[in-house]
């Protein structure tokens, strides 16, 4: 799957400055403090173009329809665990 709009976001995805969630479908630029977190963004710094809309949202509601804890890693189907529930 393509996940750059342009050659510069290409860069910067290889070089991890901005960062792409697959299970997510969500681009940011990572906070360096330390952590996991990230400021999303929704449209290319470089290309101005929109990237798609984050399903974020959408996969924290059907894990609780599944009735699943979202730290329970080993209870979580595989395909929650990648892009592969959207696709």
């Amino acid at each position: 799957m393509k996940t750059a709009c342009c050659e510069m976001m290409e860069i910067h995805l290889r070089e991890r400055t901005i960062e792409y969630i697959p299970k997510f479908r969500e681009y940011g630029i990572p906070v360096l403090d330390g952590g996991s977190s990230f400021i999303i963004i929704t449209f290319c710094p470089w290309c101005g173009h929109k990237l798609p809309s984050s399903l974020r949202e959408k996969w924290f509601e059907l894990m609780d329809e599944m009735g699943i804890d979202y730290d329970d890693i080993e209870k979580m189907p595989k395909r929650m665990q990648s892009d592969e529930w959207w696709r």
